[in-house]
C-alpha cells in the first residue's frame, strides 16, 4: 500500500466511510492498451460494489467493460470477500453470478443440483477479474485486467450494484452431463453393409432444439452452431472463427475447445518397449496424460484474431479421459483426477459376431471362475474399476454408448451407471460400427432424462463411498482388458508373463478375479483398485488384498 498516494487514499477512504463494507463504491478505470488495439479490446472498466441484502456479509460487484468499438458487457456477482485483492481465491464464495452480453438480457447461471451459482471455468477470479496488489477496500489505484494495465481515473457517485430486473435464468445440470461427441449426425439413410460408413451431415438449428428437448446438455460445436446454443441451458465446447471476446470467457457454460482426452491406454498399447516393467507402463501413461493437460488452444485462437492478451495466459479447463481400457482407471486418474468415461461396447449374447468382447464368458474360461452371465454383472465389472479410483481421487466418472453395444443392454447400463453415481453419459458419433445413430441417441437421451427425473437427488460423495469391500491388487497391475485379455491392453503384458517372483500375471490376479466373481454372484458392492499411495482403507468394512508373490490377506473394519 506504500505506493498509494495520500490524496488518492484519502479519496478512497472518504468514499468508503468508516466501514466500507456497509456502503457502496464506484470507480472508472482506464485500460492501458497496446498501439493499434483490436476493436474488441476492453478500453475502460467501471467497478461498482454495494451491500447485498440477501445474505449477511456479502456484497454485489458489478463490472461494466466497454470495448473500443463501444460494445459493452456487464458482469454481476455476489461474493463474501473482496475478489480483487491479492492471494488465493479459495476462501471466497460466489453466491450468484450474472452476465449481460451485448444485445442480450442479463442472464443468471445456476447449478440445478446445488441451486448455487455457476461461474466461468477459465479461472474466474484469477484470470477474468481485475487483480491488484492492494489489500484493502475494493476500489484500488492500479492493477491489471485481462492481461493489461488498469488504473483508476476517477471515483463516481455510488450506485446499487445489484442486477436490474428482468433477469433470464439458465439452470444447468452439472452432475449429469449427457453429451454427443461430434457436431454432425448420420442422415438417417443407414448404410449399405457393415463395411460401409454412414453418411454424415452437420447439425442444424432444428436438430439442436430436438436434442436439447431430449435431454442432451453438452455439445461440441463450430462456427454458427456456437451462436445457436451458447445462450441455452447447455454446456458446449468449440469455437467460431471470430471469437466473441471477451464475453465468451465469461459464459459459465463454455468449456473450451475440447471435450475429452482421447484413450491414453489404447494409444500407448503398442508403444511400450519390449520388456518394459509394469511401473514403466505407469510412468508412460502419466507422462502421456500430463502432456495433454493445460493446452492453450483458445488462448491461441484469441491471439490469432489480433487480440492482445498482454500478461494473461489462458489454459484450457480440465477434461475427463475417454477410454476403452477402463481397467487402467486408477493410473489415469493419478495423472488427471478430474474424471474418466468408459467406452461401452457391451456384448453378452454368445452368438455375438465378436467373441473378443464377450468379457464375462472369456474371464470365466481364462480364470476358471463362474460369474453369472447377466447384464448387471457385465456392467459392474467395469463400473467397479472406475468407482474405486474415483473414490480415492474425488473424481467424476461415467460411461458412453458405442454402436457395438447390443441394443437391449444400452439403457439398462445407463440407468445402473446413474444409480451408482455416474456424472457423464455420452454417445459416440462417427466411424462405421462405433457410430450410434442419431435417432437412437435421441431415444436413449429421452429415456435416461426421464429416468433421472423419477429418482431422488443424488449424494455423489456418498455414492462414491457406497462399496463396503475393496479388492486391492499390486500397484502397477491392471485386470485384463477387453479384446485380448492382456493387462494394460497390450501384448507387452500378457497374462502368461512372469514377474520377479516367478509367478505369471494371471497367477497374481487370479485371487482378485475369484473375489470379484464371489462379490458379483452374491450381490456385494465392491471396488477394485491398485495399492497406490492414494488408497485409503477408511470406510471399507472389508479389504481383500493380493500381493505380487501370490499371497492374499483380508482385513475387516468395524465402524461404529
Amino acid at each position: 500500500m506504500k505506493w498509494l498516494g495520500r490524496s488518492t487514499l484519502a479519496l478512497l477512504l472518504s468514499a468508503a466511510g468508516p466501514a466500507w463494507g456497509q456502503v457502496g463504491q464506484r470507480g472508472l478505470y482506464a485500460v492501458g492498451l497496446p498501439p493499434n488495439p483490436h476493436p474488441k479490446q476492453v478500453a475502460r472498466l467501471e467497478i461498482a460494489t454495494s451491500p447485498c441484502p440477501e445474505s449477511t456479509g456479502t456484497r454485489w460487484y458489478r463490472l461494466r467493460a466497454t470495448k473500443i468499438n463501444d460494445q459493452a458487457l456487464t458482469v454481476w456477482f455476489c461474493a463474501d470477500a473482496n475478489p480483487f485483492r491479492p492471494g488465493p481465491s479459495a476462501a471466497m464464495t460466489v453466491h450468484r453470478y450474472l452476465l449481460q452480453e451485448p444485445n442480450q438480457p442479463p442472464t443468471e447461471y445456476v447449478d440445478q443440483r446445488t441451486g448455487k451459482a455457476l461461474v466461468p471455468v477459465f479461472g474466474f477470479v484469477e484470470k477474468l477479474l481485475p487483480r491488484t496488489d492492494y489489500d484493502g477496500p475494493p476500489l484500488f489505484k492500479k492493477g491489471t485486467y485481462l492481461g493489461q494495465p488498469l488504473s483508476l481515473q476517477k471515483t463516481l457517485e455510488p450506485q446499487d450494484a445489484s442486477p436490474p430486473p428482468p433477469v433470464r435464468t439458465l439452470v444447468l445440470r452439472s452432475d449429469l452431463i449427457v453429451g454427443t461427441s461430434r457436431n454432425f449426425r448420420d442422415d438417417g439413410t443407414g448404410r449399405k453393409d457393415r463395411k460401409a460408413n454412414y453418411n454424415f451431415v452437420p447439425f442444424t438449428k432444428a436438430n439442436y432444439e430436438e436434442m436439447i428437448a431430449a435431454g442432451i446438455n453438452y455439445f461440441t460445436d463450430k462456427g454458427e452452431q456456437v451462436d445457436w446454443i451458447c445462450h441455452r441451458p447447455v454446456f458446449y465446447d468449440g469455437y467460431t472463427e471470430e471469437v466473441a471476446f471477451p464475453e465468451e470467457l465469461y459464459r459459465p457454460n463454455f468449456l473450451g475447445w475440447r471435450m475429452f482426452i482421447d484413450e491414453p491406454a489404447c494409444r500407448l498399447a503398442g508403444k511400450h518397449p519390449p520388456g518394459a516393467s509394469l511401473l514403466d507402463a505407469v510412468q508412460m501413461i502419466h507422462g502421456h496424460i500430463q502432456e495433454k493437460l493445460n493446452p492453450t488452444y483458445y488462448h491461441d485462437q484469441i491471439v490469432q484474431n489480433g487480440i492482445d492478451l498482454g500478461t494473461l495466459t489462458l489454459t484450457e479447463p480440465v477434461l475427463p479421459i475417454w477410454e476403452t481400457y477402463i481397467e487402467t482407471s486408477y493410473y489415469q486418474l493419478e495423472a488427471n483426477p478430474y474424471g474418466i468415461v468408459q467406452e461401452c461396447r457391451w456384448r453378452i449374447d454368445p452368438n455375438a459376431d465378436s467373441e473378443q468382447i464377450l468379457m464375462l464368458q472369456r474371464l470365466n474360461e481364462a480364470f476358471g471362475v463362474d460369474v453369472e452371465i447377466t447384464p448387471e454383472n457385465l456392467f459392474l465389472w467395469s463400473y467397479s474399476q472406475m468407482r474405486g479410483p474415483a473414490r480415492v481421487f474425488g473424481s467424476k466418472w461415467g460411461m458412453s454408448i458405442y454402436g457395438q453395444a447390443e441394443p437391449y443392454l444400452r439403457l439398462p447400463s445407463m440407468k445402473l451407471a446413474y444409480d451408482l453415481g455416474a456424472e457423464f453419459i455420452w454417445f459416440w458419433t462417427s466411424d462405421h460400427d462405433h457410430h450410434v445413430p442419431y435417432t437412437e441417441q435421441l431415444r436413449l437421451a429421452r429415456a435416461i432424462t426421464a429416468y433421472a427425473q423419477t429418482r431422488a437427488p443424488r449424494d455423489l460423495a456418498k455414492l462414491r463411498r457406497a462399496a463396503k469391500t475393496a479388492i486391492v491388487i499390486p500397484y502397477g497391475y491392471s485386470l485384463p482388458t477387453c479384446w485380448q485379455l492382456f493387462t494394460w491392453g497390450t501384448h507387452i503384458y500378457p497374462l502368461d508373463r512372469k514377474n520377479e517372483h516367478g509367478l505369471t500375471y494371471k497367477e497374481v490376479l487370479a485371487p482378485a478375479v475369484r473375489e470379484i466373481a464371489r462379490c458379483l454372484n452374491e450381490g456385494i458392492a465392491y471396488d477394485v483398485l491398485p495399492a497406490g499411495k492414494g488408497f485409503d482403507p477408511h470406510g471399507y468394512e472389508r479389504i481383500f488384498s493380493v500381493a505380487e508373490d501370490g499371497s492374499t490377506w483380508e482385513r475387516r473394519h468395524e465402524h461404529r
